[in-house]
């Protein structure tokens, strides 16, 4: 069908008239235009039906709008649900799909069970379970963005380190250089100041020679024959002396060559034989986010296994201990036990949850709407508790930060209730 869409007035349609539709009719699963709507509002077939807008229909998200009111299979009415198949039922699924389903247990009609479809526990359980989702995703999301900032913080620090490491070996560099500077010029002052002096005492000595080279001439010149005989013989015995000097010069080696050396320590070349400063490495410790527990897990947790036949069973005492007392006594009525293993006890005579660990240590108590009466886990933070007194209601408490998150309205009073597969099954 064309206006199925929602695009067309599905009556107009059926007219070979096109006109937009204003109005979805669930029921008739078509559009529905302005004029075609008041005839339906007045119609007795489909007065009944509740038509909506079409702005709120496309809102509506596809998978939801796919689902008809009509069997497919067998073009009729849904008219029951099979618990047991979780499937919808015309009258003629019934007949050929169903036979063997409890028409009491198993087949319930639509009419009353999707009364309190919409203020169901359920979708209070999931959008409870989508929002810890999400504050899940946001600690997540926070968490790696703190890691970030400290990874940051990690490499700017290092990064200060390197430097100031490098400032510091620069400065004790700087500072070796300098004394190992000072001790060769001193070094080298030192032997300068020994040549010299060398050079000095010989330079003295030649002044000597030449003195005795000019003395010679000028006495082979112009002395006396006496003078030069004798003359002769004093000028021998100075030369042996000057001669002597010339060999101690050699023998007491004053004419070796002095040469500087400079050794630098090995410690300097491991300096440059280094290749890398350091090392850089990635190391991982445990997360510090402890994550919701996924409803069915904890509901296969909560859920022990239990034998066939109750001849099978065998009791056994694990643990006893006393539950904390009120103003008013104690009056237990009823207990869950969380995943966490605490256990949760309802004390009607003081209007208060009390929760003990699962060592059955005291940890603190809750109070609660008048007259509590059972309780049952919807996951480690939530409980929900029953009230047999007026006005009549179901009461979803957070554990954590002990507030009400909100209470279900009932149509009498409530007695055991029980959490199943995410649906609350209360006893009236």
């Amino acid at each position: 069908m064309a206006s199925a869409s929602g695009s067309y007035c599905g009556v107009c349609e059926a007219q070979d008239v096109v006109k937009a539709a204003a109005f979805w009719c669930p029921e008739c699963n078509e559009g529905i235009c302005t004029s075609c709507e008041k005839h339906h509002r007045a119609s007795r077939g489909t007065r009944k039906h509740e038509v909506t807008s079409m702005d709120d229909y496309k809102q509506i998200p596809p998978i939801i709008a796919s689902i008809n009111q009509y069997c497919p299979e067998h073009d009729k009415k849904y008219q029951l649900y099979c618990s047991q198949h979780e499937q919808l039922c015309c009258p003629l699924c019934i007949t050929t799909n169903h036979k063997k389903c409890d028409l009491k247990c198993d087949l319930l009609a639509i009419d009353e069970i999707v009364k309190t479809a919409r203020n169901s526990a359920l979708f209070e359980i999931m959008e409870q379970n989508l929002k810890e989702m999400k504050n899940n995703i946001d600690r997540i999301v926070e968490d790696r963005r703190q890691n970030l900032e400290i990874i940051k913080q990690q490499r700017q620090g290092f990064q200060k380190d390197i430097k100031e490491m490098r400032a510091k070996i620069n400065i004790h560099l700087d500072k070796l250089e300098q004394e190992i500077q000072q001790d060769l010029q001193a070094a080298e002052q030192k032997v300068m100041s020994q040549i010299n002096r060398f050079v000095q005492k010989v330079s003295d000595h030649e002044k000597t020679i030449d003195e005795l080279q000019n003395n010679i001439a000028a006495t082979k010149r112009f002395a006396t024959d006496l003078q030069t005989f004798f003359g002769g013989k004093m000028f021998e015995a100075k030369i042996q002396e000057e001669e002597k000097f010339m060999t101690s010069l050699i023998e007491d080696s004053g004419l070796q060559q002095i040469h500087l050396q400079c050794k630098l320590d090995n410690k300097m070349s491991d300096i440059l034989s280094m290749t890398k400063i350091g090392e850089i490495s990635v190391t991982t410790k445990p997360s510090t986010i402890s994550m919701t527990t996924d409803r069915e897990k904890q509901a296969q947790k909560r859920i022990p296994t239990i034998s066939k036949t109750i001849n099978d069973i065998n009791l056994t005492l694990l643990k006893q201990f006393e539950i904390s007392k009120g103003e008013n006594g104690i009056g237990i009525t009823g207990c869950t036990i969380m995943p966490s293993g605490k256990i949760i006890f309802v004390d009607q005579s003081n209007d208060r949850l009390v929760i003990h660990n699962d060592n059955g240590i005291f940890v603190c108590a809750i109070p609660v709407s008048h007259c509590p009466l059972d309780v049952t886990c919807i996951d480690e933070n939530t409980v929900a508790v029953t009230h047999n007194a007026e006005p009549y209601y179901i009461e979803i408490i957070n554990i954590v930060n002990r507030k009400t998150v909100r209470q279900i309205k009932t149509s009498n009073q409530c007695y055991g209730i029980t959490n199943e597969n995410g649906r609350l099954l209360y006893y009236e």
